[in-house]
Order: structure tokens, then C-alpha cells, then sequence
């Protein structure tokens, strides 16, 4: 979580300007360990500290503690850099050559970590670390470094003085920004608490004996020196290897500055940047480890306490649970398990499972929760039915796990059951919103939806559909001779039929009563639509037994088709709808069971009989 504003937005002047103090001493201890004055410092600690200053501020206030970062910039490096002739002008116009770098990096540093939202969390994720990195080190770095060596550096001199910034940016940056993020996050009292913890510091004493024996000692130091610090990282976490990260950087600053660690003989401007990448290599690892140590830490911790907390959860959980030893019987539910059900706990403790479930469901059951099977994992049963106390079935959905011995035998089931009764009555409701109830087609409502999306894909893509529009003959005859069930039946035969005459790309729809409502998609050419009105003419036309009787009555029906073609009769689904309608009351003048192409306002450009 973050600090409380209280600590985190702090306005006084007297904050200012303690960070701005702060800055000053971290930028003297910079430059002294480097004991190159008037030059860039080997190692600087200073922004990362200055970034934090300012996130710990509101962002009215960056203004007046960027001035006061800059002002402690300027002051340290005249101090250190005093001639000893004595100040003069040319002294400060070298001091403030190297503020605006500075500035920018610490500025840009707080933007960019302001915008990603720093919280503890982030210091225990590797993954978040790398991102707090990148975003408050390595990007600022770069851009300070260029903007820093443009006005430092003399000419000729420019890609040595950015390389020789960036690292020294770099590397005290990655030492202090995660100690600076921990005292403003965590408080200062617990990073103190760590420092005088005498474990930690033997722990410290002890790194930064090996650092210092190590690079008086070793041609390659740093291998050793990094194994200290993932001692430190794997033993006391990331605020240990923090404090202990940043104890060995300003031993090797000063290790590096008293010329017991040499940079390599080299003539090229790289050359010390190479150097200062083993170092930074040297610090990055040990930091990234504590980071993981502690996200694990943590999730153990988590896990440990969530297993403390099971058992009163279980019972209380919104959910219903329930668990079952190896024979099926209940041992344990929870409170919504009974209420839902209506049962109390002495009721179903002991009890098989299969007493709540119906008939069916039982014998589904018993056969998925074979405890002789070599279940792995979890699993999940639909469609059963449990029955309350009172009667009443509920249609459930069980998800299962099951604990195994050490043989792969089932010890324990745990399973959440959900109660899918309300969401399976509105499932069939939306059902019956797009479909019709009579044949199982889609009704008016998805045949316009379906319609809308042909329309809308040919615009894109080009090509031709057809919507027919059929309408049987003679229907109300049969419904008259024969009774209303007998109508019925025919209806699902045509529908049927219609289905099995077209392709599963087509949509058959009925409207209400003996419309039906033809989508003939993407079709070749308008030679193609006559074959299909053919075929479904066909089809419809065949003999109907109305019902199994040996005496049920056979009859036989034709239908009217009237036919638009899209984008030649509309470019719109009312449009087609229409002219469809009205070329299938031109089919109906022209002596039924035909079809015809729409050809104009009530007209027909081409038409032809059952069998044509």
C-alpha cells in the first residue's frame, strides 16, 4: 500500500529544504569518494534520492524542490571543486554546468514513477523492480547523460563524457533508488530498525569485508563480490540487500577513486563504460533475488494464513461446498449449501450424496465419481438435478477436485456446487427471444439481425445474396380440414424441409403462421438463385403424413417464392423484406407455386413453375 498522505505529501519548507540538505551531502560524498574534483563523479548516489523527494511531494511543490535540488547541486560541486586560489567566477560557471543534466534526470525520473503508480508491492516483484527501473533510472539516465555531456563536455570530448555520466548515473542510482523507495514507502523507523538489527549488521560487515578483500585481492572481483550479495538477498530480503547493495557501491566508489580497482588501459571512449557495466552487473543480480525471495516470503505467508482462516471460511463462504470422503458420504458443507438446499447440518453429515440428488443425477454421478478411477486434477459435471427438502429439483453444476493417497486413490472430494436453475430458465428465454417456439427457427428478431450483418459484409466486400420470401398455398385449407395440429405438423415438416434444401451458410426463419423467410448468402451468380427456388419448390411439394396414424391423412402443399437480390432490388434489409413481399404476391397472381424475381414496383422479370 502507499504511505499515508500525511507522510507522503509533506509541504512544509522545512522538508524542502531537509531534502535539498540531503541531496547536498549525498552529492559531496559523490564527488569526494571519486576524488576527481571538477570532474563527473565515479558513482553518484544523489538523484535517486532527489526522485523520491519529489514523489514525496504534491506536484505544486516540485517546483520549489527542484530549485532546492539544484541549488544543493551547484553548492556541492563549487565546495568540492574550490579552487584553492578561492571562488571565482569561472568555478561556478563549472559547477553549474553539470545542474541541468541533474535536473532533468531526477524531474523526469518522478514523472514517469508518478504515472506508474509506485506502491510497496513493486519492491517485492521482480518483474514491477525491472519496471521501477527502467522508469526511474535507466530512461532519465539516458537523457540526463546526453543533455549533461552537451554541456559539459569539451569538444571531441562528448561521447566519452555521456558514456562516463551514464554509468556513474547508473550504478548509484541502482544502489540508492530502492533504500530511498523503502524509507518513504516502509518509513524511516523500520529501514533504521534493519540497519541496527546486530544480525544484520554482522551481515553487512561481513559483505563488505569480502568486498574489500576480494578487490585488493582478485583480478576479477566482482564474481565474489556478487555472491555477497546474494547471500545477503537470499538471508535478510530486499531491505537487507538494499542497505547491503549500497554499503559495497561506495566501497567500490572509493576502492575506484583510490585507485586499488583500476579501469583496463584503453584508449577508446567505451573503454571505462565496459568497466562500470561489470559493476553494475555485480549490483543488479543480488537486488533482483531479494525482490524474489520476498515475493515468495510473502506468498508463503499468505498461504499459511489463508490455511489458519480455512476452516471457519468454509462454512461461511458464499458458495456452496461440500466434501465427501472416499465413499461419497458427506463430511462437511456450507451454510449456503444448507439454506439453498433446506437442510440442516445433522441432516446431510454422513449421509451419500446421491439421497440430494434425483434418480438420474445419482446414477450420473456414482458413474463420474468412481473413486476406482484415476482421477488427476479437477473436474466438472453439468446438468444434474438436486432435490430440497421440501420437493422442489434445482438443475446444479458440481466442480470437483479430488485428494489422493500416495497410491492415486481418491481420500477426499471437495466440490463447489452451483445453483444454474435461474440462469437456465433465462437461457431458454433468450432462446425463445430469437427463435420460434413452433419449428425451433429463428424468428423475426434474428432473421433482421442476421439480415443487417449480410447487408453490412457485402457493402464491404461485394458480391450477391438473395432473400426470398415464402409463403405456402392453401394452408388455411388444411388448417380447416384437417384442425390446427395437423397445420402445425406441417409446418415443422416444411421447416424441416427447407432445412435439409438449403446450405448451412443460409438462414431459414419463419415469420409467423405459413411465412417462412429464405437467406440465400453469398451466391455465385443470379443463374445460381433460380436452382435454389427450384429446389426448394421441390421439396415443399413432396406428400406429408400428418401424424404416425395408420389412418393419418396425407396431403400435399405448394408454396410461393418471391425473390430480391441484394444490392440489385436494396442495399438494406427493409428494403429487400419488401420487395420480397411483393414478388411473392406477384408469384401468387401468376397462379401459385412459382417463384419470382423482383423486377421493379409490383412487376416480375423472370418467373417459372415447380419442376421448370
Amino acid at each position: 500500500m502507499k504511505p499515508e498522505p500525511a507522510a507522503s505529501a509533506p509541504r512544509s519548507a522545512a522538508w524542502i529544504a531537509g531534502m535539498g540538505l540531503v541531496y547536498g551531502l549525498l552529492s559531496v560524498l559523490s564527488l569526494l569518494l571519486a576524488a576527481r574534483p571538477g570532474q563527473i563523479a565515479t558513482l553518484w548516489f544523489a538523484n535517486a534520492m532527489g526522485v523520491v523527494a519529489l514523489l514525496a511531494l504534491p506536484r505544486r511543490s516540485w517546483l520549489a524542490m527542484i530549485a532546492a535540488l539544484g541549488a544543493a547541486n551547484l553548492l556541492a560541486n563549487v565546495g568540492v571543486g574550490l579552487p584553492a586560489a578561492g571562488l571565482d567566477a569561472a568555478a561556478w560557471r563549472s559547477a553549474a554546468a553539470f545542474v541541468p543534466g541533474n535536473c532533468l534526470e531526477m524531474l523526469l525520473g518522478a514523472v514517469l514513477l508518478t504515472g506508474a503508480g509506485v506502491q510497496v508491492q513493486d519492491l517485492a516483484h521482480p518483474g514491477r523492480l525491472m519496471k521501477l527501473y527502467c522508469l526511474g533510472v535507466l530512461v532519465p539516465a539516458l537523457l540526463g547523460a546526453v543533455i549533461g555531456a552537451a554541456v559539459v563536455a569539451m569538444p571531441g570530448e562528448f561521447a566519452r563524457v555521456w558514456a562516463t555520466w551514464l554509468a556513474g548515473s547508473l550504478i548509484g542510482s541502482v544502489a540508492m533508488l530502492p533504500l530511498s523507495l523503502s524509507v518513504w514507502l516502509l518509513g524511516g523507523r523500520r529501514v533504521l530498525g534493519a540497519l541496527l538489527d546486530p544480525r544484520n549488521q554482522g551481515l553487512l560487515l561481513l559483505a563488505l569485508a569480502i568486498t574489500l578483500v576480494a578487490a585488493s585481492t582478485l583480478p576479477q572481483p566482482f564474481v565474489v563480490i556478487a555472491m555477497a550479495l546474494g547471500g545477503l538477498a537470499a538471508i535478510g530480503g530486499l531491505l537487507l540487500c538494499t542497505l547491503g547493495t549500497l554499503l559495497v557501491a561506495l566501497a567500490i566508489s572509493v576502492l575506484i577513486g583510490s585507485g586499488i580497482l583500476l579501469l583496463p588501459p584503453s584508449a577508446g571512449w567505451w573503454a571505462d563504460s565496459l568497466y562500470y557495466g561489470a559493476v553494475l552487473a555485480t549490483l543488479l543480480p543480488g537486488i533482483f533475488l531479494a525482490a524474489t525471495v520476498d515475493s515468495r516470503r510473502e506468498t508463503l505467508l499468505r498461504l499459511s494464513d489463508s490455511e489458519a482462516r480455512l476452516r471457519s471460511l468454509y462454512t461461511q463462504t458464499p458458495a456452496m461446498l461440500h466434501s465427501l470422503d472416499d465413499r461419497g458420504r458427506v463430511i462437511d458443507v456450507s451454510q449456503l449449501w444448507l439454506s439453498t438446499l433446506g437442510y440442516a447440518t445433522g441432516q446431510v453429515e454422513g449421509r451419500p450424496i446421491t439421497d440430494f440428488l434425483t434418480p438420474e443425477s445419482a446414477q450420473a454421478f456414482t458413474r463420474w465419481a468412481d473413486p476406482r478411477k484415476p482421477w488427476i486434477g479437477s473436474a466438472t459435471l453439468p446438468d444434474l438435478q438436486m432435490v430440497r427438502a421440501d420437493g422442489r429439483v434445482i438443475d446444479v453444476v458440481v466442480s470437483a477436485i479430488w485428494e489422493l493417497d500416495g497410491e492415486g486413490r481418491t481420500q477426499r472430494q471437495l466440490a463447489v456446487v452451483e445453483d444454474v436453475t435461474e440462469k437456465k430458465q433465462l437461457a431458454a428465454r433468450s432462446h425463445f427471444a430469437e427463435h420460434d417456439a413452433l419449428t425451433g427457427l429463428p424468428n423475426r428478431v434474428l432473421l433482421n439481425d442476421r439480415l443487417e450483418r449480410l447487408c453490412a459484409h457485402h457493402a464491404r466486400e461485394g458480391g450477391l445474396f438473395a432473400v426470398a420470401f415464402l409463403d405456402l398455398d392453401h394452408f388455411k385449407t388444411i388448417n380447416d380440414t384437417h384442425g390446427h395440429e395437423a397445420g402445425d405438423l406441417l409446418l415443422k415438416v416444411v421447416a424441416e424441409r427447407l432445412l435439409a434444401a438449403l446450405r448451412k451458410s443460409d438462414t431459414v426463419s419463419r415469420l409467423g403462421g405459413d411465412e417462412f423467410v429464405l437467406l440465400l448468402s453469398t451466391l455465385e451468380d443470379r443463374a445460381h438463385v433460380g436452382m435454389l427456388a427450384r429446389k426448394v419448390l421441390a421439396q415443399v411439394a413432396q406428400p406429408c403424413k400428418l401424424g404416425d396414424a395408420p389412418d393419418a391423412p396425407v396431403v400435399e402443399v405448394g408454396c410461393s417464392l418471391g425473390i430480391t437480390l441484394y444490392p440489385d432490388h436494396g442495399r438494406d434489409a427493409t428494403a429487400l423484406l419488401l420487395r420480397a413481399d411483393q414478388a411473392m404476391y406477384a408469384a401468387k397472381r401468376s397462379g401459385r407455386n412459382r417463384w419470382v424475381i423482383f423486377g421493379g414496383e409490383g412487376g416480375a422479370s423472370a418467373n417459372g413453375a415447380a419442376g421448370d
